[in-house]
């Protein structure tokens, strides 16, 4: 059963890929044989296109305290621990994600990387470090910028980097520092995020804005950024002009919860506080923009304090709980976050002449979002195999490997 990431449900169809890429799509059945490649059987199995978060961070440990660690890990132990990351997110199915802030540009390295084959991973899309305004959110990977020119000049020695996206704060935020940010406190001005997306869009880059406040988030959408992450504090208002706009929402559920929590204590005080105060107001906006029509994309924040890389079945499972149908939570993963990204027709869909990302699962996603954790194997792109489904000892075209790579 194949669901190709925007249509309604699955339907029973043959793949065939070739050189990691789909060359057809056929009925069940109606493939050609043919005897130099290798046939594999998935009867009774959902294929789904490879799963996309959009919004990780590589650098970060999933413990209690993530900015603390990477302080005392330094460089060069963080871009190991980032390209281990990135492996689990590719083992669970997950062929993509979006890095929205890593210290030292290191998942701009980590993507560079795995685009030439060093080492194995999912597509990363990484803004490396974020264009903040002097003492902004989360100063420890952001570029300081006070003044169009100075956030001119960021944006610019961003995409010179190598950033696939360009990330910037326009509000504080709940976890990253003790003190100096107050929760949804409007940061760069509206002047300040029109330069960043005018500079970017210039350059056909997308941009994320960091927004939990109704300030922050009204000077961003007005400013034109593609993306607005969280999005707490949102108005009838505001998700109408969103609309206007096309602009998308990555709510990023999960970690709020989470860290309201506390996890026995164990989450900086600080943290649990902001985000006690933040859970209630993010489902009332969420379900303002579900009703609004907002295109919703799927992010998790994997690598904040208890949020695991990966994390993205549980976030799904979130916004089902918040009132989106699975289909739209499923389409949030795949072919709507692929267009969020500007990426349609090269990823989150199953058509011909997309790149072969494939989650293959023994269980249907459709009657409950946890089956996506029945991996049967993992396809990926650049002619590598993943999981238990792929051991079989065959000559075929693509590389394989038992589950963990």
């Amino acid at each position: 059963m194949v669901w190709d990431g925007v249509s309604s449900g699955p339907e029973p169809r043959d793949l065939v890929i070739d050189d990691g890429t789909i060359s057809a799509v056929y009925s069940a059945g109606g493939a050609p044989v043919d005897d130099d490649a290798l046939s594999v059987d998935l009867d009774g199995a959902f294929v789904l296109p490879g799963l996309i978060d959009s919004h990780v961070h590589l650098v970060w440990s999933s413990g209690a305290d993530p900015v603390a660690t990477v302080e005392n890990e330094g460089e060069q132990l963080t871009v190991v621990r980032a390209v281990a990351n990135a492996q689990k997110h590719l083992q669970a199915g997950v062929t993509t994600v979006r890095d929205l802030g890593s210290n030292w540009d290191v998942a701009v390295t980590v993507a560079r990387a795995i685009d030439r084959g060093i080492c194995d991973g999912p597509t990363v899309i990484a803004s490396g470090r974020t264009v903040i305004m002097t003492g902004g959110h989360d100063p420890f990977w952001g570029i300081f910028s006070d003044g169009v020119d100075a956030v001119t000049q960021a944006v610019r020695q961003q995409i010179h980097a190598g950033a696939g996206v360009i990330k910037t704060a326009a509000t504080g935020g709940a976890y990253g520092r003790p003190e100096g940010e107050a929760l949804g406190q409007s940061e760069l001005s509206y002047e300040e995020l029109a330069a960043i997306a005018h500079e970017a869009h210039r350059f056909g880059i997308k941009v994320a804005a960091h927004a939990l406040g109704t300030e922050g988030i009204r000077n961003a959408v007005r400013a034109g950024v593609d993306t607005i992450e969280h999005g707490v504090f949102l108005t009838e208002e505001l998700v109408d002009e969103m609309r206007k706009q096309g602009t998308v929402l990555c709510p990023t559920l999960s970690v709020y919860s989470i860290m309201a929590d506390g996890v026995n204590g164990s989450i900086p005080a600080y943290a649990t506080e902001k985000a006690r105060t933040i859970v209630k107001a993010h489902r009332e906006s969420f379900a303002m923009a579900i009703d609004a029509g907002i295109p919703i994309i799927a992010g998790t924040d994997a690598g904040a304090p208890h949020v695991q890389h990966p994390s993205l079945i549980k976030e799904l499972a979130a916004l089902c709980e918040y009132g989106l149908s699975p289909t739209d939570a499923l389409r949030s993963a795949t072919s709507v976050a692929a267009d969020a990204m500007g990426r349609r027709g090269k990823l989150g869909i199953i058509a011909p002449q997309a790149p072969a990302d494939l989650l293959i699962v023994d269980g249907d996603p459709f009657a409950d979002i946890q089956n996506l954790g029945q991996i049967w194997g993992v396809v990926r792109s650049t002619d590598r195999t993943y999981g238990p489904g792929f051991t079989v000892a065959a000559p075929h075209p693509y590389r394989v490997a038992p589950q963990g790579g």
